[in-house]
């Protein structure tokens, strides 16, 4: 299902690009040659993204390599976790970011990671990051985090781009354009592949896993109390799926708000707060072999 949609996704993604070389072609009285041109353009785009997909949303989110001799209780939790759900270990990484979050990022090739902010162990007692992590687990058992991973890459590219030009001086007029050109159909790309299914199961899975709802429960609301918009800022707003708790706040509401920042807005996902979520897992945890098809992973 998931392989389906992120075809679907990569097919949306280079017909956008050849809709924009037909448009620009147009200008210059060659239509169809710009389409052809946008077309060829957009597959290089898809393929190159598809490749580079696993990196990318840890470069947005300034990711660096987390030794073992560094973490050396994160890598204990993670060992354990592997051996529960019979995944291989993924590599681990962390974020300078002070608020308390996390996310899974997956390759076609087997290839996963997990990224922990700096402020998850310094805001989450043990047991809490610990559910935390059983949650970033279950994410990569579902089998979505490919499709996932390469969409929030597929949209968050141009994003990052106009992002950057926007913080230089000189270029801050052609970010907003490109902004402008790209957040709406990165917010629909995006939720191509999105389904809350996964939320919920990987929520439901994890607190098995840690047998434990109390703490997933309380993890999740911390890290949701815990966001900030110097968090936000850091980071691309395509990559937002993959995380624990989507690390972006609401931009300010507004007419005044420009076209680009609205088109923004509209990326994160409606999903439920901390206490919804909770609330669907809670009182089942015990009994997981006997959860409903939607609760299960494997």
């Amino acid at each position: 299902m998931f392989r389906l949609r992120l075809v679907l996704a990569a097919i949306v993604c280079v017909l956008f690009w050849a809709l924009v070389g037909a448009v620009l072609g147009g200008l210059f009285r060659h239509p169809l040659g710009g389409f052809v041109c946008g077309l060829l353009l957009g597959s290089i785009y898809a393929v190159a993204c598809s490749w580079a997909a696993p990196k990318f949303p840890g470069d947005v989110w300034d990711a660096k390599l987390l030794e073992n001799i560094n973490a050396p209780k994160l890598y204990e939790m993670l060992h354990t976790l592997s051996d529960r759900t019979g995944l291989a270990l993924p590599t681990l990484y962390y974020t300078p970011s002070l608020d308390p979050n996390a996310f899974a990022t997956a390759g076609r090739d087997g290839e996963t990671a997990i990224v922990v902010t700096s402020g998850l162990t310094r805001s989450l007692e043990k047991d809490e990051v610990q559910a935390v992590m059983a949650l970033m687990m279950a994410r990569l058992a579902t089998g979505a985090m490919p499709a996932w991973t390469t969409a929030a890459t597929l949209a968050g590219v141009p994003v990052s781009v106009g992002q950057s030009w926007l913080r230089r001086p000189g270029f801050a007029l052609p970010g907003k354009l490109l902004l402008t050109l790209t957040a709406f159909p990165a917010a629909a790309l995006t939720r191509l592949v999105w389904d809350e299914k996964i939320v919920t199961a990987s929520d439901y899975h994890a607190a098995h896993l840690t047998e434990s709802a109390g703490s997933l429960a309380r993890a999740l609301q911390k890290m949701e109390a815990g966001l900030t918009r110097d968090g936000a800022d850091a980071g691309n707003p395509a990559t937002v799926l993959l995380f624990a708790v989507p690390p972006l706040p609401p931009l300010a509401a507004g007419t005044s708000d420009p076209l680009w920042q609205r088109g923004l807005q509209a990326i994160p996902f409606p999903m439920p707060n901390a206490a919804a979520r909770a609330a669907r897992f809670a009182e089942v945890v015990p009994s997981y072999e006997e959860a409903p098809e939607e609760f299960r992973i494997y």
